[in-house]
């Protein structure tokens, strides 16, 4: 039985990881095409695909552009961090006080309801330049793990908690001990939705107001310098990094949630 659900396992990864690459391919395909239909007065603006990953290897090949990707990570990484932590802590706050609901609530939804730009150059008036990547990041992240975390709570299951009356556990002890356990794949998606947000917002922010050393600051030089083919070549590295980050944190959380069960069936 083992073997066979390995086996169906591998076939699904094997399955997977090929639609992947004909995907790839297609929309490789079809960029290399483009940029041979537009012609060559607007290829400047299109460069090829082979363009592209000539300048990505030369970037790879220099200490500037692991600096600047390390810093970026970190940045955006440490807004992610604060956000997700400030997320699930409102959410706690406004799923069980009123009064903390009626005051962060409103000031969280117009958080999401307001374009990201507006808020990064609100921001660089009051902050420095480099602390500026990592709180819009955390603005992103903070509302969308807060209203997960609250609707989770809100309509976590009521019997679980009565069993924790019954056992004569206080308010915080099934907090704590049974409802945020019985929410956790909710705030994982959360998190892996947060950190998408958290990437294209820290870049961007990166970009308008371009930190010392940063990915972001490196796009707007290349623009500015009409090097599009960098410009192309930064942007894929971003799309990279997000997509092996989110990749790398579903793993964690999947191991994370994988123990959770076998530690209550072991219970």
């Amino acid at each position: 039985m083992t073997a066979s659900i390995t086996a169906r396992n591998n076939k699904d990864i094997i399955k997977k990881a090929s639609f992947a690459i004909i995907a790839v391919i297609f929309w490789i395909g079809l960029w290399w095409v483009a940029s041979i239909l537009i012609g060559e007065d607007l290829r400047l603006f299109l460069p090829s695909p082979f363009a592209v990953a000539k300048t990505l290897v030369s970037l790879v090949a220099t200490k500037d552009f692991w600096t600047a990707t390390l810093l970026t990570i970190l940045r955006i990484f440490a807004g992610f961090i604060l956000g997700a932590m400030a997320g699930i802590v409102s959410g706690m706050l406004t799923s069980h006080i009123k009064i903390a609901d009626a005051i962060l609530s409103p000031a969280l939804k117009i958080i999401r309801a307001v374009p990201v730009v507006s808020f990064i150059i609100l921001a660089f008036l009051f902050m420095s330049i480099d602390a500026l990547p990592i709180f819009i990041s955390f603005l992103m992240v903070t509302p969308l793990v807060w209203q997960s975390t609250h609707d989770a709570l809100q309509n976590s299951c009521k019997e679980l908690e009565e069993m924790g009356r019954v056992f004569k556990m206080g308010a915080l002890a099934i907090l704590f001990k049974i409802k945020l356990p019985s929410i956790t794949g909710e705030i994982i998606t959360a998190l892996v939705t947060g950190l998408g947000f958290a990437w294209k917002s820290g870049v961007a922010a990166e970009v308008l107001y371009s930190p010392n050393i940063s990915i972001g600051k490196n796009i707007y030089i290349a623009k500015a310098n009409l090097d599009f083919s960098g410009v192309y070549a930064y942007t894929l590295t971003v799309v990279a990094l997000s997509l092996v980050i989110e990749i790398l944190l579903k793993r964690l959380c999947g191991r994370y949630l994988l123990n959770a069960e076998r530690g209550k069936a072991n219970a």
